[in-house]
């Protein structure tokens, strides 16, 4: 793995985790523990040849429920972390952004996650732990605010300003923190700090493939979004064929700046994304979702065919044009059953 956006996931290699608690954003490249056995549907652990307990059963998927004891095993074999320096270092970066949607409290997402333990559950993985200062956003953002008397500002793109300037940071912090051979580990904040995880994972790794848990699509754009909320808009923001120049968005023109590489602005092909756990889409996200042919599992696929296979063919998907390339993993925490966790944030 790469990176990821807030919580851990594993399976080939992930780069980059983006864990969101409104949202729960984390990002996660290729780089962790199960491999699938095409046999039964288990699950092998790469570690001194001994399986994980989890769900086998030779229809379905399966829940696993009361086999499934530890999924998480620390590991010295290094070909399962081929993304990242040695010795292998998680960044942990808190991005408590609140100006993607209407409700405060998202922005105390990094705080709960590392009072819950998170950092030494990282180290107990046998990673070492880089715990960075969350990103200072109510001086970044009150920065940018001051601009939006003197500028035009997006009538269907709420906050841009604000939320452009801080996933800016975020985007700068991320490709730094992956060019040094780390793995970025983002904490949120409201999901719009999906732009900025994305804008620096692909500017450092464009190749990226993405999966991404969410009960949304956050494939809107400005001209078509029902609420003007940009926490629905990262993905939109990162396709050329839904916005092909994302300089018409006050504070969003950074995303159209030539990566370091020369390989052109951060962008995301559709054929490199797939949906995981899809409930609640707006029309014009199903629209998109069938004319870019975007690979989607919603909830009745999961229910039908079991979390394991749903992510058996979500990997195939995205490692059988190129089984070396880094993955990224957003998940939001509104995947889960609102009975489980109601999240904070909604469009």
């Amino acid at each position: 793995m790469s990176a990821c956006d807030a919580n851990l996931d594993h399976r080939y290699l992930i780069d980059a985790f983006d864990l969101n608690i409104e949202s729960a954003d984390i990002s996660f490249y290729p780089t962790m523990l199960r491999y699938p056995s095409r046999r039964a549907q288990s699950y092998v652990v790469r570690q001194v040849g001994k399986r994980a307990a989890s769900s086998e059963t030779r229809a379905g998927g399966g829940a696993g429920i009361g086999n499934v004891h530890h999924q998480l095993f620390p590991t010295d074999d290094n070909s399962l972390f081929r993304h990242v320096a040695q010795p292998r270092t998680v960044s942990v970066i808190g991005a408590p952004m609140t100006y993607g949607q209407p409700f405060v409290g998202t922005d105390r997402g990094p705080e709960l996650l590392r009072e819950s333990g998170l950092l030494k559950d990282l180290s107990s993985l046998g990673w070492r732990v880089e715990d960075i200062p969350d990103l200072d956003f109510d001086a970044i953002c009150a920065e940018a605010a001051k601009n939006s008397s003197t500028c035009s500002v997006s009538p269907n793109a709420k906050h841009s300003l604000q939320v452009g300037a801080g996933c800016s940071a975020l985007a700068d912090l991320v490709e730094s923190k992956l060019r040094l051979g780390r793995f970025p580990l983002i904490l949120g904040g409201d999901h719009s700090i999906g732009i900025g995880s994305l804008a620096g994972i692909l500017r450092a790794k464009p190749q990226t493939g993405v999966i991404w848990v969410d009960a949304h699509a956050d494939l809107n754009v400005p001209t078509v979004s029902e609420s003007g909320n940009m926490h629905g808009m990262p993905l939109g923001l990162m396709m050329k064929e839904l916005i092909e120049d994302r300089r018409i968005i006050p504070g969003l023109e950074w995303l159209e700046d030539e990566s370091k590489d020369g390989s052109g602005p951060p962008r995301l092909p559709p054929d490199s994304l797939v949906y995981v756990g899809l409930r609640d889409i707006d029309q014009a996200e199903r629209r998109f979702i069938k004319q870019l042919g975007i690979k989607a599992f919603t909830m009745y696929d999961i229910d039908h065919l079991g979390i394991g296979r749903v992510m058996d063919l979500a990997l195939e998907h995205l490692m059988k044009n190129n089984p070396d390339r880094p993955l990224h993993l957003s998940y939001d925490i509104d995947a889960v059953d609102p009975v489980h966790a109601l999240p904070q944030g909604q469009r």
